[in-house]
């Protein structure tokens, strides 16, 4: 006999064989998903109690069936880190390791994050870890003065040029600004991938927005494709909307801001981070000297 319990806010079963008690957590916060697991992990218990074994779960378990688990498990995650985990994985399932070195050291680093996961909750019976997560090639890309005045006056349509326009003078990120609200607003923060942080909305960024009729709520795969499309029809090559942020960074940094300053302004964890993006870049402006 086995009977579902919720604690603090995780699904729990609590198991009775031959007189003995086992409690197994379900790892997940959602009902349903609690009641599917139920079943199979109550015939688990049973099995090992019989044989012997523990744990309750196959130190054998197929690499798709580990996935499945890792991504249904309550992380805590946004749904857009959640889509990047589900992405990553499953092309390596299907896939292995990609060739591009950014590509592959993302895939490397989400496998490893779930192969320490699955090593934790017993799944697999040692800790694999794949090299090269953090070989990576910093994407340079910056948009020059004549790119920036085609981007800033000319993509279509007029409400999609103001998100552009605040981007870029912000330097917020696409999916901090879709989700930007009155609040945000007046008190100058921003909510995204590294949670709650402060922007400053210069003279230039409250012109946009007392020109917007009313906040984006544009979904983030809009404003990728959107701004593809302007690319392309502005004849401007090899361009992504992330590279905003650096070209935003960039011009502050030749304007002579403090880099210090600016990892503040990018909400970069530390100025470390700051300077890996934008050493490489500082070095093409560096002139001709001698020793």
């Amino acid at each position: 006999m086995s009977t579902l319990y919720n604690q603090r806010g995780i699904w729990y079963l609590d198991a009775t064989i031959n007189s003995k008690r086992i409690r197994k957590s379900l790892r997940t916060k959602e009902k349903s998903t609690a009641i599917k697991l139920a079943k199979p992990v109550e015939n688990e218990i049973i099995k090992n109690v019989l044989v012997g074994n523990d744990p309750v779960w196959s130190k054998n378990t197929p690499l798709k069936s580990v996935m499945n688990q890792f991504l249904q498990y309550e992380h805590d995650w946004s749904p857009a880190t959640l889509n990047i985990y589900k992405q990553k994985l499953t092309y390596y399932l299907k896939n292995g390791l990609p060739d591009n070195p950014t590509s592959r050291s993302m895939v490397i680093r989400c496998v490893n994050r779930m192969n320490r996961w699955a090593y934790d909750n017993k799944l697999v019976p040692e800790l694999k870890k794949l090299e090269g997560g953090s070989r990576w090639e910093h994407r340079m890309r910056t948009f020059n003065d004549e790119e920036m005045k085609l981007i800033l006056n000319d993509v279509k349509p007029y409400h999609f040029q103001l998100f552009v326009r605040f981007a870029y003078y912000t330097g917020a990120r696409r999916g901090e600004i879709c989700s930007l609200t009155e609040d945000n607003i007046r008190e100058e923060f921003v909510v995204g991938k590294s949670g709650k942080r402060r922007i400053k909305l210069n003279t230039q960024a409250m012109s946009v927005l007392d020109e917007t009729d009313g906040l984006w709520e544009y979904r983030p795969t809009y404003v990728t494709q959107a701004f593809k499309k302007n690319l392309r029809k502005l004849d401007i090559k090899n361009g992504r909307f992330h590279d905003l942020r650096r070209t935003f960074g960039y011009n502050l940094i030749k304007q002579g801001m403090p880099i210090y300053q600016l990892s503040k302004l990018l909400g970069h964890s530390s100025v470390t981070t700051t300077e890996k993006h934008y050493a490489p870049l500082l070095a093409t402006d560096v002139g001709d000297y001698t020793l």
